[in-house]
């Protein structure tokens, strides 16, 4: 790697794989147990925790997971990097 940038892509990389396989366990338990066991629907409807205006819908588990995974992003990528980075510096003695 040839600069900062570079680690920290890099291990922001590797906390969206962390993210993503959080996602993928939900998804494969949504799967399994509620789709397969109960044949229920694949439409999703997301309302708003104090609006009913502020709404959206998915059909379908890949756009589910895609809404998922960016939630995720969004909510816990950054703290994820900069606990890793400062774990990094912590091992390579930097401080």
């Amino acid at each position: 790697m040839k600069d900062t940038n570079a680690i920290e892509d890099a291990i922001r990389n590797k906390c969206k794989l962390e993210l993503q396989s959080i996602s993928a366990s939900f998804m494969n338990e949504l799967e399994t147990k509620i789709r397969g066991e109960y044949n229920s629907a694949n439409y999703y409807n997301f309302n708003g925790p104090n609006s009913k205006k502020d709404s959206f819908h998915v059909m379908g588990t890949v756009q589910l997971k895609g809404v998922l995974d960016r939630m995720l992003y969004n909510a816990h990528l950054d703290a994820m990097v900069e606990v890793k980075s400062r774990e990094l510096i912590k091992k390579l003695e930097l401080v």
